[in-house]
């Protein structure tokens, strides 16, 4: 192809990269999601299949072997939601840095312009929204990405790609250059400077961009992508083959067309590993494929915006978004978008919406009652308060105060005041983030999360002497859910929502009860901060009984509360723990005298029942514990209980050894009861096989034990599931480095325990291992003269070129 031709050619795929927030409210953490086992959570899942991988895409040969790693953010657009930034930048630095680092090279090749652009902030369908909360959603987005990629955003992805006019006055009027929009949001064009107009009616050519001027005076530039190449590789098979894609985006270029042309597609970025396996290895082999054979050059929006501005003029279709048939009615009625696979209706979205946007009201007249005193304008300070959100430190805490106070210093009680309210705020919006009503069901994680938030919200009111639970009831009750144990939204809201509310009296006492089972008190428990005072632990005849002062803070509102309590554990799974607030330090002194003497001269329940008249009716149970920590718990407790039982099942495997191994020749299937005592005991061989290799005097020996029995057996526990749990610790064990343990013992250990998989028949896949071996030289790099070839002879091992671990240094 010449020269000529190809300077006409321009390609440009974006990854819209998001997933909903999923913190819970009261925590600021994401708890354990059971559906996305066995990692902890959907994001971490994701993480792992798609936005890790497309850090370090593998390029291969026809042989599978590794030509080198291509960081595919280098090389295509991408916007990232602020909310999943955030959980990156605490859980994933780097693949945060990963992606930083690509956006920052994409500015050296491209005049500038950066690969990455902004989002709105937590993802809520902006048509919808009023005028206040786009504005809030636009500027937090833009502040968001500052401070993530050190720039200012050109360009900005409207959620769902939802759009009216009133929206692209705001993107234009916040400095917002340019978005994204579906081929069918186009109404009509007609070129620059007059004619005729001409309907497109979702025909309209995607290869150029459009300029909209809008009725107050703005413009915006607008892109359409190819509607065709972003289905086929979002739900055909484009990306089963990166040869295929490669072919597929040059079809896309009209041959007629004299004109520069841009072939550009949008789908969501989750598409490249996770919804489609290795998609982000056909993606690396197609762009690769376009660098090296010159048929065409990569590009983004904004270079191409520069070089080839607009021609023609374009009207949208209003309030219309990419996902739904009929405009944005997906997000507040029962239009018939859904996921499909079962008979659900959805007719609870219509109640909800209505439900949540009286609610907002409410709030936000609270919001500027309580604020307008304290603060020049609230509406500005709440805009200003992203910056709080991105840096909670004392410093950014008290310049957002002195540049939003009505006078300055404020007091700590009204300094307190404005964080809840601010928090107040940040929920109201959070409560509208988009998924809550993407799929079919009210009881569904995402419909859930947004009730979280709205329940928070309405917490935070009530220390203001205003309920609102009743009302969001009132709406929620005629939400019906598909799920008839439910019945409709109200009862989603009893069951799973209310019981996660967490104030600070429940977290003293959280910390109360696991303080039974610590040396050493945590300081942290997420959000909040724990001081101990003092504490005392009393057994008693196989119970526990732990007195003590204590006083939580939450990092957030910085509010806080100093208490005693008196927690018992009867035993098993029964806790009870009191809490009482108020009392100077002589009067808890005077208390746990009398404790002390009533421990030593009476039974534990007489030590409860004078305990009790003491302190306030509410009661701590172990179901009060935060979710995670009472798991934890729980299975504590159960092991305790269950270790004598598994020594005598240990004793009866090995004296029946000689049986088992026959039964399992002669292919005799042992009875359910027998099956479940031997794979215990072989869980526990294994988790003990790998625990003594990798401690600190490194021993194969149980682990070898392991595999041998195994054999004897035909493998009792499933293969696969066997190689997987050896696989992500060796896997846990890299992305540990550079240690503790030292990288040379890991990397000892670890050859091993693969040499021992091999000879027992088992080779391990190096796929994960590689993975976290190449991340762990990113972070590191660049490694001393010494280093070095510790590195590259172990790359070596798990089947990495020499060629590519230098490129990689």
């Amino acid at each position: 192809m010449t020269d000529e031709k190809r300077s006409r050619r321009y390609l440009c795929l974006h990854g819209h990269f998001y997933q909903p927030p999923r913190e819970n409210p009261w925590l600021e953490a994401v708890e354990e999601e059971a559906s996305a086992a066995p990692f902890h959570d959907w994001n971490e899942r994701i993480l792992a299949e798609c936005y890790a991988p497309n850090g370090r895409s593998r390029i291969q040969d026809e042989q599978g072997r590794i030509i080198r790693f291509s960081n595919n953010y280098e090389k295509i657009s991408f916007n990232f939601g602020p909310t999943l930034l955030a959980w990156m930048e605490g859980k994933a630095p780097v693949a945060l840095s990963t992606i930083r680092k690509a956006d920052q090279r994409s500015q050296e090749e491209r005049g500038g312009h950066g690969n990455a652009l902004a989002q709105a902030y937590n993802h809520i369908i902006l048509p919808l929204a009023r005028e206040r909360d786009i504005l809030t959603q636009i500027r937090w987005g833009r502040a968001d990405f500052r401070k993530r990629f050190g720039r200012e955003a050109e360009g900005m992805w409207l959620p769902e790609t939802a759009v009216n006019s009133k929206v692209l006055e705001l993107l234009a009027a916040e400095g917002i250059r340019f978005t994204i929009l579906a081929p069918h949001q186009a109404r009509r064009i007609r070129p620059l400077g007059g004619g005729a107009w001409m309907e497109v009616n979702g025909g309209i050519n995607p290869r150029r961009p459009y300029l909209c001027l809008l009725p107050g005076g703005g413009k915006i530039a607008l892109f359409f992508y190819d509607g065709r190449l972003a289905h086929g590789i979002a739900f055909q098979h484009y990306l089963q083959n990166g040869e295929f894609l490669y072919r597929e985006l040059l079809n896309a270029f009209d041959p007629s067309d004299p004109e520069p042309q841009l072939v550009h597609t949008a789908t969501d970025g989750e598409t490249y590993g996770h919804h489609r396996l290795f998609g982000d290895m056909a993606l690396a082999y197609a762009l690769d494929a376009v660098e090296k054979r010159g048929e065409a050059r990569l590009t983004n929006y904004g270079w191409f915006l520069e070089h080839f501005p607009p021609r023609f003029e374009v009207e949208i279709r209003e309030n219309t978004s990419w996902s739904c048939a009929h405009g944005v009615e997906r997000w507040r009625s029962d239009c018939g978008c859904r996921l499909g696979g079962n008979e659900y209706q959805q007719r609870w979205r219509a109640p909800l919406r209505e439900g949540l946007d009286r609610l907002k009201s409410e709030l936000d007249r609270l919001f500027v009652e309580q604020t307008s005193p304290l603060l020049k304008d609230p509406w500005q300070a709440r805009d200003a308060y992203i910056e709080v959100i991105l840096d909670r430190s004392p410093e950014r805490l008290n310049r957002f105060f002195e540049e939003q106070a009505r006078r300055f210093p404020l007091s700590r009680e009204e300094q307190i005041r404005i964080l809840k309210l601010m928090e107040m705020e940040r929920f109201s919006l959070l409560m509208f983030t988009s998924c809550g009503w993407f799929f079919d069901e009210i009881s569904g994680l995402e419909t859930v999360q947004v009730l979280k938030y709205a329940c928070r919200a309405i917490q935070i009111a009530e220390d203001f002497g205003v309920s609102l639970e009743p009302l969001l009831l009132s709406y929620l009750e005629k939400a019906p859910s598909n799920i008839k144990a439910y019945g409709t939204g109200a009862r989603v809201w009893e069951e799973k929502v209310r019981p996660l509310r967490v104030d600070l009296k429940r977290l003293l006492a959280h910390s109360a009860i696991q303080s039974l089972f610590e040396k050493t008190p945590k300081t942290r428990v997420y959000c909040f901060r724990v001081d101990h005072t003092d504490r005392i632990l009393l057994p008693q005849n196989g119970n526990r009984l732990a007195v003590g002062r204590k006083k939580v803070s939450s990092l957030v509102t910085l509010e806080e509360m100093e208490g005693v309590y008196a927690v018992f554990h009867f035993g098993g799974v029964d806790f009870q723990c009191l809490i009482r607030e108020g009392w100077s330090p002589s009067e808890y002194e005077s208390f746990k005298e009398e404790c002390l003497r009533l421990y030593k001269t009476a039974s534990l329940g007489d030590v409860y029942d004078w305990i009790k008249g003491s302190f306030p009716e509410r009661r701590f149970y172990l179901k009060d514990l935060l979710a995670e920590e009472r798991q934890k718990l729980i299975y504590r407790i159960l092991e305790e209980g269950t270790e004598k039982q598994v020594i005598l099942l240990e004793a009866w495997v090995h004296e029946e050894w000689g049986t088992l191994i026959r039964l399992a020749q002669m292919g005799v299937p042992l009875p359910s009861p027998l099956k479940a005592a031997l794979d215990l005991i072989m869980e526990r061989d294994l988790e003990k096989g790998l625990r003594e290799a990798f401690a600190p005097a490194s021993s194969l020996e149980t682990l070898k034990r392991f595999f041998e029995k195994s054999q004897d057996l035909g493998f009792p526990l499933p293969l696969d599931r066997v190689l997987k749990r050896i696989e992500r610790r060796m896997e846990k064990e890299l992305r540990g480095l550079p240690g503790p343990p030292d990288p040379a013992r890991v990397f000892s250990t670890v050859s091993a325990v693969l040499d021992l998989c091999l000879k027992a028949g088992q080779p391990l896949g190096l796929w994960n291992l590689q993975n976290a071996f190449i991340d762990a030289l990113r972070r590191l790099s660049p490694l001393s003269a010494e280093e070095r070839p510790l590195y590259l002879s172990f790359g070596r091992k798990i089947e990495i070129p020499i060629e590519v671990l230098e490129r990689e240094l």
